[in-house]
């Protein structure tokens, strides 16, 4: 008999929430609020268009427009896009099956390359055993605009997957994934 925990992996964009990505929508909604204006976007081509200078663009990892953004206060405005526009996106059909999860014992993931800000309130709604995202460095109660440790995407997230299987110890042979994209092809190969 086989005691190891069974967990069930979720991505978000496309997955969870339909439509737009979760990170879309938090920036339509900065943007609507006035808390995001062409200085942001500028900064954020500069630092895409530098990536690509050095050759390691990666766009989706690229936070620039948020650098200098008062980390309490995004943190507050996530939360109220989240129960304004996101909460409304969420697909019933995999809030449906993550509930069968929960209710089988499975321990739900979220796992995603999003910011982690914007899946708190996420997770916290639905009540998952842990989440996996995109961690903005703070200096000075400020965002800098750069990612922290991994970005979850692509091969990354299942590096990140191995990662919590380390420390959790699930059995990933009988433990499931969701997800809606190509790049997450590595993730899904592991369950």
């Amino acid at each position: 008999m086989n005691n190891q925990r069974i967990a069930a992996i979720f991505d978000v964009d496309g997955t969870l929430i339909a439509g737009a990505t979760l990170e879309r929508i938090f920036i339509r909604f900065l943007r609507r609020r006035g808390e995001l204006g062409w200085r942001e976007m500028v900064r954020w081509l500069g630092a895409a268009a530098k990536a690509a200078a050095t050759g390691r663009l990666r766009l989706k990892a690229i936070k620039a427009y948020l650098g200098g953004k008062d980390s309490t206060r995004l943190r507050r405005l996530a939360r109220e896009c989240f129960e304004n526009e996101v909460e409304p996106r969420l697909s019933p059909e995999a809030v449906n099956r993550l509930r069968w999860h929960q209710s089988a014992g499975h321990l739900v993931i979220l796992l995603s390359g999003t910011l982690d800000l914007l899946l708190e309130p996420l997770a916290e709604r639905l009540g998952v055993y842990a989440r996996v995202g995109s961690e903005l460095e703070v200096e000075d109660r400020r965002f800098t605009g750069r990612i922290t440790g991994a970005h979850p995407f692509g091969v990354t997230k299942a590096e990140c997957l191995a990662a919590i299987n380390r420390a959790n110890r699930f059995d990933l042979k009988r433990s499931f994934a969701y997800a809606d994209s190509f790049a997450d092809r590595h993730l899904l190969a592991m369950v």
